[in-house]
């Protein structure tokens, strides 16, 4: 699995790659990911019942047991004084419609602090998931958070649109302060998990590479022209593609497209396209064809894709798309399902290929 994930990031393999997951037996426990918010000051507990809904699953392809460290969708907002609520199914963060708690001028000086009880959680929960996760599964970094999602959590979604007619420049220099911070968490946690004895880099999205990677996003961008992405987004996303080795953008619902022609400008080493709820449920999953040009379009520029879709699509993909840098991610009803999944596309040919390289 390390070579090829790692021929793949590096553009060596141009063809589809499979991750698929299914229950070895009848009696299959449920997991939802959100043990770390169930149980924040238990981290072993939620290592415990992660490792428990392991010994029942199956992993194929590239798939791998991912122990993702999750404490919501943008934590670094809690890290910088929001209260994060946990609603049984979700993390919610800051004020998303009212006025914030914070003023431009203090996110543009705010600092971490390390004290604070929510980076304690999460500097503790990826402790104990490397010290134990040694030939038994991979840690995947915590949910730092789009920069611009985090300030719209701290400073309210609405005065953050404010701010881009009323003080470009105040916001400006907040989105740059809270890069910084940005990088001084993922640093700060990838030394945690190096030195622990890690190999590589995971993340919500379940994919490992064996340098720095990271999915990076702005899902408050669905409210923003083209010209305000151009503006007050693309600048700070080229600087975090500068700073991974691997970074790949989650781009997420309809109302992102018209930024497209921007995200194929910057740096990402691959694009994950989600449809949204909406479009999902009128049928129009990531392997429906009514986005198949728009795949086109991402794969001529030479990154990749990465698609989440069900378990019928995935054929039809395939056909259409034999020869495409992407990774697909999907599921099955059973083992023996998930099998003829990889039957047909040759796994077993791919990883004696590798292992010759190698």
């Amino acid at each position: 699995m390390r070579e090829i994930f790692t021929a793949w990031w590096e553009g060596e393999i141009k063809r589809p790659l499979l991750q698929v997951v299914a229950p070895k037996g009848v009696f299959h426990t449920a997991y939802d990911g959100w043990d770390f918010c169930r149980y924040p000051d238990q981290p072993e507990l939620a290592v415990r019942i992660f490792e428990r809904w392991c010994s029942q699953t199956y992993f194929g392809g590239l798939a791998y047991p991912n122990l993702w460290i999750n404490f919501g969708p943008g934590i670094l907002s809690a890290f910088l004084g929001s209260d994060p609520l946990f609603t049984g199914q979700t993390m919610w963060f800051g004020n998303q419609q009212g006025k914030g708690s914070l003023s431009l001028k203090e996110l543009s000086d705010i600092d971490l602090d390390f004290s604070n009880v929510w980076w304690r959680r999460v500097e503790s929960a990826t402790r104990v998931a490397v010290e134990l996760h040694r030939d038994r599964f991979i840690v995947g970094m915590t949910d730092i958070g789009g920069v611009l999602d985090v300030i719209a959590a701290l400073r309210g979604t609405v005065e953050m649109l404010k701010d881009m007619l009323r003080n470009p420049e105040g916001l400006k220099s907040a989105i740059w302060n809270v890069t910084e911070l940005w990088h001084k968490c993922y640093d700060r946690l990838y030394r945690i998990m190096v030195e622990g004895g890690h190999d590589g880099t995971s993340a919500w999205m379940g994919l490992w590479s064996p340098r720095k990677w990271y999915p990076l996003q702005c899902d408050v961008s669905y409210m923003m022209s083209p010209q305000r992405f151009e503006e007050f987004v693309a600048p700070h996303l080229h600087e975090q593609c500068e700073r991974l080795d691997h970074p790949v953008y989650h781009w997420d619902g309809p109302g992102q497209i018209p930024h497209l022609i921007h995200l194929l400008k910057l740096g990402f080493t691959a694009i994950q396209w989600v449809p949204g709820a909406h479009e999902e449920l009128s049928g129009h999953d990531c392997g429906s064809p009514k986005w198949y040009e728009m795949y086109r379009k991402i794969l001529e520029t030479s990154k990749g894709l990465i698609l989440a879709m069900p378990p019928w699509r995935v054929e039809g993909f395939l056909k259409a798309f034999p020869k495409a840098r992407v990774i697909v991610q999907t599921w099955a009803s059973s083992v023996e399902e998930a099998e003829k999944m990889l039957r047909a596309l040759h796994w077993d040919e791919l990883f004696l290929n590798a292992a010759a390289a190698d």
